[in-house]
């Protein structure tokens, strides 16, 4: 602890020295712009445009532009370059969890609330499969830390991920993307944008398709496995219905068929059947866990589908804008994996899926005097069916003395209904040319019932099982904001406010013996200071943040299964506390420097499990990270523009179990990316050599541990993503 408030200090005293040009500039004129000045970057994170530098609370944002420089594709992407941002990459589109500040959300399955709310286009895209987006023609990022209740509501109790994507434009605008790797990976994207019907409609098409080979070896079978292979394919229609009014629609298809989640074994239980079994037969065990080679009898599968449309109008009525937003999503989903990971026919595990959902929020904008207003109304409903399977294989079946139970499945079927409606107001009053305060709450009423159904024939998961159950969870989530304009360039900010993720019901496998958990709920209190200073050619931002929270919903490991399928219970309490600075300096109108720390106390106060078993750790709560980057551009002639682009990402000390677990613990490592590119003088075409992880640093994204069942007797783990390299051209136009 003493560590942490040195380091808590030492990064307070930092930022202010840093600022204290800034701070001198008291009641001074806003300076000019110098020519090399950072640019202002432009986010809706309080549902209305204004720059990130007057947005008063902790925000990260990344644009097309920045995305691009970075070789940004996806969210884990997004996660390594920001503070307190923690992506479990878990193999699989299903299970990765995402954690901020600490805060971590609960099991995989569609029917379970996550933490972190991911929104695109304002549209709330709930978890796994449905929220596994790649970042290919996306406008913006936005990663709002802290809860964001009262706006967005619905299960931001640890903050949010807002994505919007680019918009169609009024003029004709086409490119094309190709970037080759190693692991022989292709990603090939292509869009086209323009005027339909001038002045009136406007359309766009963008498509992206990302194949990699594996990153493991399967030794058994002799060939590669963990590979990589989806496809998304959005259209969009905007109607331009007046100087106030607009329409869009857009409508998009998602595909995947890979063979994800590849599991080493880092520890085995000998006293347990297979690997007794496996060291009898002479068949190879996995000693060597980062070695990136397997030996399971089988291939996984994972394969999804996905529709989504939606619905943006915007309109004013007089002094009052009105915004409706509303989407339909669906999603067909299937999985079936090794269970025990060796080349023995054991026992296989399937979790798929189906989903549908659809959501509406009409939204009023009205500014009276000093006040500006907002208001609006929530709707949604979701229907869920997890299907989770556990399949015999035939060594399993010829010792069991029944070969005719080979392929046998033994399941369940947990459908979720979740209805859930809300109302919410926000006021900021201006109170003086330099002040305003924002007050605001939501009230949220999440209705759910469940029939869950598992047959089990052979008595494999505890029995067959036929329960219905239903509940209902009201909150409010209440909202405060001070925010003071020190000098036209320097804004400090105070923010309190609550989150809440209401209770609900297990609905995989084994989960009938205590199927329903509680809600949970956080304050966050949290003091921030926005800087530009030097002509605006340096940017600091920092944030201190205390969050306090119980009855957090855990994701564990049922011990009713011979699977690795978690179900949530309630813990107890918990706090987190830390400090985020992130800066980026514009020296010259060549070089850019930016740099991030997050460092964070994250832990549990007195938190137990049900069962009696203590909590040890806050899992995917680093206890910093942080990354520093460096851009040098230099004009070539004829050429155009040759770019070197550096990043140093760190992350420290990680728990990935609430347990003591030694295996369970990621000591701190650092990863190096590097690109070097080359851009035509108009701008039109661009070729970028890249590396990611150049020195090959191993670490583990993800340990579980079935060593305890007689059967299986593994510990499993996941690795992050070795090596790799590759060179990208664009073309646009």
């Amino acid at each position: 602890m003493s560590r942490f408030k040195s380091a808590t200090r030492l990064g307070a005293l930092l930022t202010l020295g840093l600022t204290a040009p800034a701070l001198a500039q008291t009641d001074a004129p806003s300076p000019p712009q110098a020519d090399n000045a950072i640019g202002d970057i432009l986010v809706t994170a309080r549902k209305r445009s204004e720059r990130l530098q007057d947005t008063p609370i902790s925000i990260s944002a990344e644009t097309a532009e920045s995305m691009a420089r970075k070789g940004i594709a996806n969210i884990a992407d997004i996660a390594r370059q920001t503070p307190g941002l923690q992506y479990g990459d878990f193999g699989d589109m299903k299970l990765s969890p995402t954690s901020l500040r600490g805060v971590t959300g609960s099991s995989g399955s569609a029917g379970a609330d996550p933490a972190i709310g991911y929104y695109v286009d304002e549209i709330y895209q709930a978890q796994g499969p449905g929220a596994d987006l790649d970042l290919y023609d996306i406008a913006r990022v936005e990663v709002l830390r802290g809860p964001q209740g009262t706006l967005f509501g619905r299960n931001t109790i640890g903050g949010v991920i807002s994505i919007t994507t680019e918009r169609p434009s009024d003029t004709f605008a086409a490119s094309v993307t190709a970037d080759i790797g190693n692991y022989d990976a292709r990603r090939i994207g292509a869009s086209i944008s323009g005027p339909i019907v001038p002045g009136a409609i406007a359309g766009k098409l963008a498509f992206v398709k990302d194949q990699r080979g594996g990153f493991e070896r399967n030794v058994w079978l002799n060939r590669d496995v963990n590979n990589h292979d989806s496809w998304a394919l959005r259209g969009q229609l905007l109607f331009d219905l007046g100087t106030t009014t607009s329409l869009l629609l857009t409508g998009s298809y998602r595909a995947a068929d890979q063979e994800q989640l590849v599991f080493e074994t880092r520890r085995y239980n000998l006293d347990a059947d297979l690997p007794k079994a496996l060291v009898a037969l002479g068949l190879p065990l996995n000693t060597d866990p980062f070695d990136r080679k397997v030996y399971s009898d089988s291939p996984n599968k994972e394969r999804l589908r996905a529709w989504d449309v939606a619905a943006t109008f915007k309109t004013r009525i007089g002094d009052v804008g009105v915004t409706n937003v509303a989407a339909y999503h669906w999603h067909d989903y299937f999985s079936r994996a090794d269970t025990d990971r060796s080349p023995l026919k054991m026992l296989y595990d399937g979790d798929p899926e189906r989903v549908w959902r659809w959501s509406e929020e009409l939204r009023f904008d009205l500014s009276t005097g000093p006040i500006d207003w907002l208001a609006g109304l929530y709707y949604f409903r979701q229907k869920s069916r997890n299907q989770s399977f556990v399949e015999i294989g035939a060594d399993l079946a010829a010792n069991l003395g029944a070969p005719e139970l080979a392929g046998f499945r033994s399941g369940s079927n947990g459908e979720l209904d979740t209805t859930s409606k809300a109302a919410f107001l926000s006021a900021t009053w201006k109170i003086a040319p330099r002040l305003d305060l924002t007050l605001g709450g939501r009230y949220t009423r999440d209705e759910k019932t469940i029939h869950y159904v598992q047959v089990d024939a052979i008595d494999l998961l505890g029995g067959n099982t036929d329960v219905r159950a239903s509940g209902a969870w009201s909150q409010f989530t209440p909202n405060a904001n001070l925010r003071f304009r020190i000098t036209p360039t320097v804004m400090a900010y105070a923010t309190a406010s609550k989150g809440f993720k209401s209770g609900g019901f297990n609905d995989a496998l084994g989960s009938a013996d205590g199927i329903a958990f509680g809600p949970e709920s956080l304050w966050n209190y949290e003091l921030g200071l926005k800087t530009e200073s030097f002509n605006r050619r340096l940017v600091i931002n920092a944030a201190l943040y205390y969050m306090k929270w119980d009855k957090i919903q855990l994701s564990e490991d049922n011990p009713a299964t011979p699977v690795y399928d978690p179900i949530i219970l309630n813990g107890g309490r918990a706090h987190s506390k830390g400090i985020e600075v992130e800066m980026t300096a514009r020296p010259t109108d060549r070089l850019t420097l930016g740099g991030n720390v997050s460092l964070q106390d994250a832990k549990y106060e007195n938190g137990h499990l049900p069962t009696g078993e203590p909590l040890n750790h806050i899992p995917y709560a680093p206890g910093y990270t942080g990354g520093a980057n460096a851009e040098y551009r230099l004009p070539v002639a004829q050429w155009g523009t040759l770019a070197f682009y550096g990043e140093y990402l760190l992350r420290g000390r990680t728990y990935l179990t609430n347990d003591a677990d030694p295996d369970g613990v990621v000591h701190p490592y650092g990863l190096l990316n590097l690109r070097l590119s080359l851009q035509s003088p108009d701008e039109r075409w661009r070729v970028t050599l890249w590396a990611k992880n150049l020195t090959n640093r191993i670490y583990e994204e993800r340990v579980f541990d079935l060593s305890g069942q007689t059967l299986i007797g593994q510990k499993f783990i996941i690795l992050g993503d070795p090596r790799t390299v590759g060179v990208e051209f664009k073309l646009k136009y």
